[in-house]
């Protein structure tokens, strides 16, 4: 649900917007061997809820002054319970509440031009977990931390603009990451998460520089980033079956990566657009990871990784566009294990219908069928392998507008999560 209130000065505005989720996902599952005799049973039930409020107030002081605050609570749970063979149980439940209220001042002097603003946050959390062969396990954290921000731009002339910017942000754990209770399991790995994660800051500074040109604009940039306890994925010996490996998360040593980004936005004919970005950075690693003989040990790693994607549209008609986007990701070493190459290409076409009330759209995603994840590692055993998933895939879509669309839905500002989205192999 949201609300949007204009008053008499459309620069002034007032947002509330309230979201409340909440999903059941049971897993029924029967493991056999070649010979079609079982081997074993997996009941899984997963119970989750998710509330969000929020509240945005922009508040222009003057033509060249806007002063912005806003509130937000978050609230996230999940309770899961597996039961193995009917004979071995377990519980989880997890809750984390954050409230946070925020403050951004903004201000244009001539060519100069900077905002500046802080985030207040107060982060709860509280995990349970019960085995039926343990002493339940109990984790709790609180943490109260300022996130300071700070913006500054120079325009030197029509086609040269430069930023400054400094930010400090937070990524927590998402609840898969956080959940003890089996993911997914194979005959020799299980995936879990880790209830004792902690959240990973992240310290940034950018500098950055624009160049208008006849056919577009183009961005270049430098950029440095000290992260605290980056979260990523590991592999060690699984503490309940001697046969099997455990895919869990982990907090890393702190790290820092320094590199450098350029992108686009072009025009290169009146039917022909494209943008592009590439990034490559250093990025220094370390942390603790098991060897053959299941021992922690300190491992330090430089991985060097590049990135890059474009995307192209042609305007063949009026009405008819077609799409062609591509990305490219290098192999990157880790601590544990290393990622190969990654790429794929996406073509896509869209037809207008009915005077622009209507299209029709196909798109296929990862022509060349190349999109996987591939790794090898040696700690704590040799280990190749690859992970697939449906990326390649047709969309068909029809959209049809009824009315004049005068009355259109409001529209949400762009929110971070500021959750991790991985880390690791996947």
């Amino acid at each position: 649900m949201s609300y949007k209130h204009l008053f008499k000065n459309p620069q002034q505005t007032l947002d509330v917007e309230l979201n409340y989720n909440r999903n059941f996902r049971p897993e029924d599952s029967q493991f056999y061997d070649g010979n079609n005799t079982l081997l074993q049973t997996n009941q899984v039930e997963t119970l989750g809820q998710n509330f969000i409020a929020n509240v945005d107030y922009v508040h222009p002081l003057d033509d060249k002054t806007k002063l912005e605050v806003g509130l937000e609570s978050r609230f996230d749970a999940t309770d899961n319970t597996f039961d193995q063979n009917f004979t071995y149980f377990s519980d989880f439940d997890y809750e984390r509440s954050i409230l946070s209220a925020y403050t951004n001042y903004g201000k244009q002097l001539k060519k100069w031009s900077y905002q500046i603003g802080a985030r207040i946050e107060s982060f709860d959390v509280e995990a349970n977990f019960r085995r039926v062969e343990t002493s339940p396990g109990q984790f709790k954290d609180y943490i109260f931390t300022v996130y300071p921000s700070a913006f500054f731009s120079y325009t030197a002339s029509e086609k040269n603009t430069y930023n400054l910017s400094y930010s400090r942000r937070v990524d927590r754990p998402n609840l898969n990451q956080v959940n003890p209770i089996r993911e997914w399991s194979s005959p020799t790995i299980d995936q879990e998460g880790n209830p004792n994660l902690t959240p990973q800051f992240t310290n940034s500074f950018e500098l950055n520089y624009t160049r208008a040109t006849k056919i577009g604009s183009i961005t270049t940039g430098v950029f440095f980033r000290y992260i605290n306890d980056p979260i990523s994925q590991v592999f060690i010996q699984s503490p309940y079956d001697p046969n099997k490996k455990l895919m869990t998360f982990d907090n890393f040593e702190n790290s820092t990566q320094y590199g450098i980004e350029t992108s686009g936005n072009l025009r290169f004919k009146k039917w022909w657009t494209a943008n592009y970005g590439i990034d490559t950075y250093f990025n220094n690693i370390r942390g603790f990871v098991e060897n053959a003989e299941n021992i922690p040990v300190e491992k330090a790693v430089l991985a060097i990784p590049f990135n890059a994607r474009m995307s192209h549209d042609f305007n063949v008609t009026k009405n008819f566009k077609i799409t062609w986007f591509s990305m490219y990701r290098s192999a990157v070493k880790d601590v544990q294990f290393s990622n190969k190459d990654m790429w794929r290409t996406d073509l896509g076409i869209r037809q207008n219908l009915f005077d622009n009330q209507g299209s029709i759209s196909i798109r296929y995603n990862d022509v060349f069928n190349k999109m996987r994840a591939r790794f090898e590692g040696e700690n704590p055993d040799r280990v190749d392998g690859q992970f697939l998933w449906e990326s390649r895939m047709l969309n068909i879509t029809f959209n049809y507008k009824f009315g004049s669309g005068k009355n259109r839905a409001l529209q949400r500002k762009q929110r971070d999560k500021n959750e991790t989205q991985g880390g690791g192999l996947f």
